[in-house]
């Protein structure tokens, strides 16, 4: 005897077809193309501009689970990494220019350069506080002097103990290739 759907069944095909719908509607941007908008925070490298998940290019923050020594006691620092990041956007327009998209299954991924309508660089902004190290790996040395800055001063992620809670090279590994060539940022007057 033929068994009926379960609830469970009906309720994830439903959740399915919401999701195929809505991504239907979901605008899809290429390298170079520009998003504008007020932002999200999502993490210390993150953010949402109409439901657009960004990238910040050239910067590395910790993660959820990354961890330091902080004056001897264990200390998770993403959370602050994000009000940072919060503290760079609030209230102000964010552009980013697409650099790299990664298409997953359910989200596409800008790795973009972003400003803020000040011209403010959202990338800097998170090194010079030492709330994000220089991904050099993407950014060849971009942001290498803000970094050397936050170090001398001590403050953020500086504040750890022993070592940074940032991975500092791609998902396989350190030995993963780096961009090549590697992206020049060109900020806002660029066209």
């Amino acid at each position: 005897m033929p068994r009926s759907p379960t609830f469970r069944t009906k309720a994830l095909a439903a959740g399915l077809l919401m999701m195929a719908g809505s991504g239907a509607q979901a605008q899809s941007y290429a390298k170079g193309d520009l998003i504008t908008g007020p932002a999200s925070v999502v993490d210390g490298s993150s953010l949402n501009i109409k439901s657009e998940r960004i990238r910040i290019w050239g910067v590395d923050a910790p993660e959820r689970s990354a961890w330091c020594y902080r004056n001897g006691r264990r200390w998770r620092p993403a959370s602050e990494a994000a009000v940072a990041l919060r503290r760079c956007v609030q209230g102000k327009t964010i552009t980013c220019r697409v650099q790299n998209l990664e298409v997953g299954w359910f989200r596409t991924v800008y790795t973009s350069e972003c400003w803020a309508g000040d011209g403010q660089d959202l990338g800097g902004c998170m090194v010079r506080g030492g709330w994000a190290t220089d991904y050099t790996c993407y950014s060849d040395g971009h942001y290498r002097n803000l970094e050397a800055e936050a170090s001398t001063r001590g403050v953020g992620l500086w504040l750890c103990d022993v070592g940074l809670p940032t991975r500092r090279w791609g998902k396989s590994g350190p030995a993963t290739p780096c961009e090549a060539p590697p992206y020049k940022p060109t900020g806002p007057g660029a066209k």
